[in-house]
């Protein structure tokens, strides 16, 4: 039985809820590897690094027929998503895993605005209700948290983290029409893996947790970044690579925001923070802002793999 497009688009919706629950989960994960004592760059280069060694060997036959336009593709897509990682890891360093996580699903809203910037098709009416609420909810989530686990400057590198995913949401909608998914994915983890190398050179966390200093819990961290290597960087990322080439980026980015209550929802069961009235009331008022914008239909086309 074949699936028409409607029917690709419901499919692909429904697997990237599955990465929404994975990358919320990555939020606690990624904190246990810092409270390891592992750097932001021995993080990023760590879990990447084993992606990308894993889909060089998977996809070895459509790497060897990469073409200039889809490297220049994934190259892009590549960058973008190692800001995204670089600021959201810095970010949770300096504030709690819920808060990570609530902020960085504001891309849900600066998608269609970008995308607005970008193609000049000017979103509704409800799209502009759901990025003030959204911004309504971080600044609630902001005030005051110095006393609450995090801090102005952990929130705002976050704010920056979404901007990144955001654009590696557009950028990835229109890679996915110039490269095959396996070379998308191959080169997204290698350039971010690259990217990360260079930190480790500046990053003093991240120098600390070498074996030699003696200051890592190298068991914890190294079962940590396993986990963000198999599932976060390479089954997440396989599912959104994919499942982009049956649905437009606003309509991804509505479920995949998904994370921040996944994402806020372990940080409270693992005891990483109270839920106190900021987190619940900030957090509903960007989880309304994701319901009123995944109320309006996306403005681009539905896209069509190749054939």
């Amino acid at each position: 039985m074949t699936l028409g497009p409607s029917g690709q688009e419901k499919l692909a919706l429904a697997a990237m809820t599955l990465s929404a629950a994975i990358w919320g989960s990555g939020f606690i994960v990624t904190r246990v590897a810092i409270d390891a004592g592992f750097g932001t760059g021995w993080i990023l280069f760590g879990r990447f690094m084993v992606t990308t060694v894993f889909f060089a060997l998977l996809f070895l036959r459509d790497l060897l027929r990469m073409t200039r336009r889809a490297f220049g593709a994934g190259l892009l897509a590549g960058i973008l998503l190692f800001f995204g990682f670089m600021f959201q890891t810095f970010g949770l360093a300096r504030t709690t895993p819920a808060r990570n996580a609530f902020i960085t699903a504001t891309y849900v809203v600066i998608v269609p605005l970008l995308g607005w910037l970008l193609t000049r098709r000017r979103p509704s009416g409800k799209v502009f209700a759901g990025a003030l609420l959204s911004l309504a909810g971080i600044a609630l989530l902001s005030w005051g948290a110095g006393g609450e686990g995090g801090s102005l400057a952990g929130d705002l590198l976050t704010f920056l983290c979404a901007v990144s995913f955001a654009a590696h949401f557009i950028v990835l909608e229109w890679a996915v029409r110039r490269a095959k998914a396996s070379q998308l994915l191959f080169l997204q983890m290698a350039v971010t893996t690259v990217l990360s190398s260079f930190m480790l050179l500046s990053d003093p966390a991240g120098t600390a947790a070498l074996p030699v200093a003696g200051s890592a819990d190298w068991t914890r961290g190294l079962l940590a970044l396993a986990y963000l290597a198999v599932f976060s960087s390479g089954v997440a990322y396989a599912i959104q690579t994919i499942a982009q080439k049956h649905t437009a980026s606003s309509r991804a980015a509505i479920v995949l925001a998904a994370e921040a209550l996944w994402g806020s929802l372990f940080s409270v069961l693992f005891r990483f923070e109270p839920l106190t009235w900021r987190l619940a009331a900030g957090g509903l008022l960007i989880f309304v802002s994701i319901l009123l914008a995944s109320y309006v239909r996306a403005p681009e086309a539905t896209v069509q793999p190749e054939k």
